[in-house]
């Protein structure tokens, strides 16, 4: 289930109907490029609809904090938004924030310092490079800059809205950081926010974007809606003076005297931009249908310098329902149950199931350079009737269907040999819409020997082969997150040491869904500098003009834990509001 803006829950179905209408919006628009470019001959003589001094590009987690900063620092302030509601992809998450040294640790007790989180950063985002003897530890400048920018302003950036009532904040479940078995992580647990609703309770993305638009209403900050921003104006000084945008068959120019900040969003709904730099084949993902990737054409028509296009906060995604509407209504966090496992076209295992949702779908992405494939292009949930019937209630067994309910994604048989067959079958079904990846001949046999195999790990409660539930991630995420069931269900509950596990059934029926690579949205575009000002080809800022969330090439990298993609967002968002607001009129 997911959020409506007022708190209450929508229906899968719904989302996908309404997925459908905001894909229809976007046609209306434009397409996925339109004419997406930048403007300077004739700057001077653009009639201006509307003038302010910062113009914000978006309304989700990043353009909404760019917003509230600029204006308590006393910038006038104009924000627009492609879609016709507000929010974007934050108002469809979990919305969670991960901010290093926040002042809930503080408050605890819990040294967070700089030194040793610093180099917890740079094992996860750049392990390539990491050199915890190097002052910089091993980082050219310009990235050490960005992540020692986030871990310096995170906690302001929260501390500060909450100050101002724009963001209450508090702090998440504690459960482990995703990277959670380095010995740089020296705070496992609570670097995780999340806000804080009317009655003390933990709220959603909803409630975030909730607060900050309640927020920037008050303050009068004009939001105009359904508007596509089609080029940015820059002066003869090529300098950033504004933006056009469309709206209903016109064009609105809105002059952005001080400054241009895009928190627009990735590209993860531009099936180009996908085929071009995504690792390997992806089928969509949770970002709301108008993230195209609009601020990549718009930045490059400038000479913005592009980076991590290949980067993505990645999520497994049921195939088929990928394959009918791209913006799925949720991403498979972890795959519910414990007699489960994911299997590739040989029908063999190739990563702890239970590992972080980013980490675990890069597998999709292997190429084996002898058979020339992606042998992992889709992976097979496979689980038998107990898993079925005990995790599909649970919060997380997304996408097992509910109890008393079908789902046309879900295969099934009563022998491991016909669930292969109809596996075939299906394939052949999306033949076209997935190359030609089949299964291999020997994917029955191998498919009976694995779940023999683990059937024997599970009766031991030792993962020989990928270590399942040997980490703290794997077993509270699992656990708490979803749910494992109480004793007195049909089905015993896991009396095994590792909860993750447990045998197969010996007889079926047992099932089967298609799991595709998808992302909760994309995290490269416009490289910019700790300031957020986005950077051209030679490494120097374009005046007035900013950037911060999924639209530019991500500061972090690496998804570190739950928040990891709206604590950067937030941040940012907030840097680039104050660094805005100072801006000289142009």
């Amino acid at each position: 289930m997911k959020i409506k803006a007022d708190g209450t829950q929508i229906s899968r179905r719904d989302f996908i109907k309404a997925a459908g209408v905001g894909a229809a919006a976007v046609a209306v628009m434009g397409g996925a490029t339109g004419a997406l470019t930048s403007c300077t001959s004739g700057a001077a003589s653009v009639k201006w609809d509307f003038e302010t001094d910062v113009v914000v590009v978006g309304s989700g987690a990043a353009a909404s904090a760019a917003a509230v900063a600029a204006y308590d620092q006393g910038a006038a302030v104009i924000m627009l938004e492609k879609s016709a509601a507000i929010g974007g992809t934050t108002a469809k998450s979990g919305g969670v924030y991960w901010i290093p040294n926040n002042s809930f640790l503080r408050a605890s007790g819990i040294q967070d310092n700089k030194d040793d989180c610093m180099r917890f950063l740079v094992r996860g985002a750049y392990p390539q490079w990491y050199n915890p003897d190097d002052p910089r530890l091993g980082l050219p400048q310009h990235e050490y800059n960005l992540l020692s920018a986030f871990y310096d302003n995170g906690s302001k950036a929260i501390d500060f809205f909450a100050q101002i009532g724009a963001l209450q904040s508090q702090q998440s479940a504690l459960l482990p950081d995703y990277l959670d078995h380095v010995p740089e992580n020296k705070v496992l647990r609570g670097r995780p926010l999340a806000p804080k609703t009317a009655s003390g309770t933990l709220g959603a993305g909803a409630e975030l974007i909730k607060q900050l638009s309640a927020w920037i209403n008050s303050h009068s900050i004009q939001v105009l809606t359904s508007h596509r921003v089609q080029e940015i104006v820059l002066n003869d000084k090529r300098e950033v003076i504004g933006v056009v945008a469309a709206t209903e068959g016109k064009s609105v120019a809105v002059r952005g005297k001080k400054a241009v900040i895009f928190g627009s969003g990735g590209f993860t709904h531009n099936p180009e931009l996908i085929v071009q730099f995504a690792l390997g084949p992806t089928y969509g993902g949770c970002a709301v249908i108008t993230n195209e990737g609009d601020f990549v054409y718009l930045a490059q028509a400038l000479g913005a310098q592009l980076s991590n296009m290949n980067g993505a906060w990645n999520a497994e995604i049921p195939l088929e329902q990928a394959l009918r509407s791209p913006s799925t209504p949720n991403d498979i966090w972890q795959p519910a149950g414990d007699s489960m496992i994911l299997v590739n076209k040989y029908g063999l295992r190739v990563t702890d199931e239970k590992r972080s949702y980013n980490d675990r779908t890069k597998i999709h992405f292997y190429w084996d350079p002898i058979h020339q494939e992606y042998p992992n292009q889709i992976m097979l949930m496979i689980y038998d009737q107990r898993t079925r019937d005990l995790y599909a209630s649970a919060p997380g067994g997304y996408p097992i269907p509910a109890p008393n309910t079908s789902s046309p994604d879900e295969i099934s048989a009563q022998t491991f040999q016909e669930l292969g067959q109809q596996i075939r079958a299906r394939l052949n079904q999306i033949a076209g819409r997935i190359g030609e990846w089949r299964l291999a001949d020997n994917f029955e046999a191998n498919l009976t020997s694995t779940i023999d195999r683990f059937n024997q790990f599970a009766n031991k409660s030792a993962d020989e082969d990928f270590h399942r539930g040997d980490f703290p991630y794997d077993k509270e995420w699992h656990k708490n997150v979803f749910s494992t069931p109480a004793q007195g269900t049909k089905w015993p509950a896991n009396d095994k040491p590792n909860i993750t596990m447990y045998p197969f059934t010996p007889q079926g029926p047992y099932y089967c869904i298609l799991i595709a690579a998808g992302t909760l949205d994309t995290n490269g575009g416009p490289r910019t500098n700790e300031l957020a000002q986005v950077l051209d080809t030679r490494e120097k800022p374009i005046p007035g003009l900013y950037g911060a969330g999924n639209c530019i090439a991500a500061p972090t990298r690496y998804y570190f834990a739950a928040g990891g993609t709206l604590g950067p967002a937030l941040t940012f968002g907030y840097l680039a509001g104050i660094n805005a607001a100072k801006e000289p009129v142009k």
